[in-house]
């Protein structure tokens, strides 16, 4: 006879060999769907937090924003002209400038040299549309911004910008392109 202390399996030794295998082969699956629902949910919470620092916190940053854009758009092929600061010929300082004051009444310095103190610094992964764009002048070796733009679109693998360039005049420009990116900066945001 058996104690109570001694009590029978149910299961045999070779039935509990085969439930803890099958237990072991659905874990990798397991495992696999927990790590995919995380990815989605670090994703989507990665996507939302972009979305809000590209269209602004609140409706009137967007509506911002726009006019900014429209208004820098119209001026696209505009002839580049040193020190100029109106349509009749813009500086890359002086076209920056032109469109923050006309739309939003915010004045920005005069000079490209002068953004680094301007506005507030912004990281590039929280770069939006409405930032100005800094970059180094002609010379690489110079730690002086000596260019700018206003930053029209951002995505996960780029920065597109709208500026005064001495050939071309008011064009768009991609972050990416190889003058560009060797001369990058900073960003500032100045609302």
């Amino acid at each position: 006879m058996l104690s109570d202390t001694k009590k029978c399996s149910l299961t045999s030794p070779k039935a509990q060999n085969r439930s803890q295998i099958t237990l072991a082969k659905n874990r990798p699956t397991f495992v696999i769907k927990k790590i995919a629902i995380t990815l989605i949910l670090l994703t989507v919470n990665f996507l939302s937090a972009q979305t809000d620092s590209l269209v602004g916190d609140d409706h009137a940053d967007l509506v911002a924003i726009n006019e900014l854009l429209r208004e820098a758009g119209k001026h696209l092929g505009t002839h580049y002209r040193g020190g100029g600061k109106t349509p009749a010929g813009f500086d890359c300082s002086g076209f920056v400038g032109y469109c923050y004051n006309t739309t939003l009444g915010i004045r920005t310095p005069a000079s490209s040299s002068l953004f680094h103190n301007a506005g507030v610094h912004v990281p590039m992964a929280h770069a939006r549309p409405g930032d100005v764009i800094c970059f180094k002048g002609h010379s690489l070796s110079r730690r002086v911004m000596g260019h700018v733009g206003i930053i029209t679109e951002v995505t996960p693998t780029e920065i597109y910008f709208i500026h005064s360039a001495t050939s071309g005049g008011i064009r768009y420009d991609v972050l990416s392109a190889q003058y560009y990116r060797l001369r990058f900066m900073d960003i500032r945001r100045f609302f």
